[in-house]
């Protein structure tokens, strides 16, 4: 499955959404306390994975958080008929580190402090959105060009 990052396909609804996270309890780990949420999805044409992943990014440039979730915003049911294994489908549903990616010592934390902010609807809700303006864009039928590429 293909990911792009939702900032490269709609940049100023990106910019206009964009979500900073305060997680002053990291500063005890003397890490940085306030990230920006970025969003990565599938531009597979026909693909329905209704999922996002998203990296922690520190304002500091410097520093590199080294996390970077999946989040699965439907039920377990919806990803076995989709899956169609239980297995993959528990692991679909919800929130957790993507296991090909190099995670950080502290991924953990950056876990539970996701899991926390996806309680806000309002942010399950934007990555909805977020997710049906990407298909929109790359969805296209068989033998045509991705309007994606027509972007760059």
């Amino acid at each position: 499955m293909p990911l792009e990052p939702f900032d490269r396909i709609c940049h100023d609804i990106a910019r206009a959404d964009l979500r900073v996270c305060e997680a002053p309890e990291l500063a005890s780990l003397s890490l940085p306390t306030q990230y920006f949420l970025r969003e990565f999805y599938c531009t597979e044409s026909g693909c329905d994975c209704r999922r996002v992943l998203v990296q922690f990014m520190a304002h500091d440039p410097l520093f590199q958080a080294g996390v970077t979730i999946n989040y699965g915003w439907e039920t377990v049911k919806f990803y076995n008929k989709w899956i169609r294994d239980p297995k993959l489908a528990r692991e679909a549903a919800g929130a957790s580190l993507e296991p090909f990616a190099a995670q950080g010592p502290h991924a953990g934390k950056f876990l539970l402090i996701f899991k926390q902010l996806i309680e806000d609807p309002t942010l399950v809700a934007l990555f909805r959105r977020h997710y049906q303006l990407v298909k929109k864009i790359t969805d296209v039928p068989p033998g045509r060009g991705s309007k994606l590429h027509d972007l760059w």
